[in-house]
């Protein structure tokens, strides 16, 4: 009897593990332990693409690259959207986690914490009406004239600290092409591929057109987080995976899918 009720306590103990293996199991599966991140953003092609009114349905490169991400790390990211401004807003006050897209300078660095490696470059790029291209034959030439660009952006040095150039602050870029094509700006500054896109997507394309000279610098982009995260081993996950994504070609296919 007590080597009957040694061997069924022994049998149960072994069905307990296993119970618990299982059930372990499928609430990873499930992803009931992924780790929950708000990100915030709003649409540009074609890093998102959409509505913002449908976050949810975006696709893009950043979208290809967030749900990756996911894979990788058991993380769930959910996806909210709000105007650019507001977005960094939002990460500087700890409303939402994570951002993608976002060029670095050294003030964002005091209020956001990069993720170090860069998945994409941009490269700033001027636009105007056509047949005005050779109005701005150098940087000098942006002197005396109006530049639309979106709100809180950042686009290369030394123009963004360049407090003699006449820059409207605009909250849409669509509204920037508009402006630009019934002249009521001189240019429009953006970053390719997005304004092309746009460009493009609004029937503009041989209306408004690239300027003669372009700066050549190139802007790369970043995901960063919210300060909540600062003792947190996320930030280095992502960093890594990103590594990985770079290094096993993952990154240039999803830039491949948008060309």
């Amino acid at each position: 009897m007590g080597y009957f009720m040694r061997k069924t306590g022994k049998i149960a103990v072994r069905v307990l593990i296993l119970a618990l293996f299982f059930s372990q199991a499928v609430i990873a599966e499930s992803g009931l332990f992924a780790q929950q991140i708000l990100m915030v953003n709003e649409v540009w092609a074609p890093y998102r693409i959409g509505t913002n009114d449908k976050p949810h349905e975006w696709t893009g490169i950043d979208i290809d690259l967030v749900r990756e991400l996911e894979k990788r790390l058991n993380i769930k990211v959910t996806i909210t959207s709000a105007s650019w401004a507001r977005c960094l807003e939002m990460i500087r006050n700890n409303q939402a986690d994570m951002l993608t897209g976002v060029a670095w300078t050294e003030e964002r660095t005091h209020t956001m914490l990069y993720v170090p490696t860069s998945y994409s470059t941009v490269q700033p790029v001027f636009y105007t009406k056509k047949g005005r291209e050779n109005q701005l034959k150098s940087y000098e030439d942006l002197r005396g004239l109006t530049i639309g660009q979106s709100i809180s952006s950042a686009y290369f040095e030394p123009y963004n600290s360049d407090a003699s150039i006449n820059k409207l602050h605009l909250k849409d870029e669509i509204i920037i092409l508009k402006m630009l094509e019934s002249e009521r700006i001189d240019l429009a500054i953006g970053t390719e591929p997005n304004i092309s896109w746009d460009v493009a997507q609004n029937g503009l394309r041989g209306v408004l057109v690239p300027t003669r000279w372009q700066p050549e610098q190139k802007t790369a982009l970043f995901i960063v987080f919210s300060s909540k995260w600062k003792d947190s081993k996320l930030i280095e996950d992502v960093n890594r995976a990103i590594k990985d994504m770079i290094s096993d070609g993952t990154i240039t296919a999803i830039h491949a899918k948008y060309k």
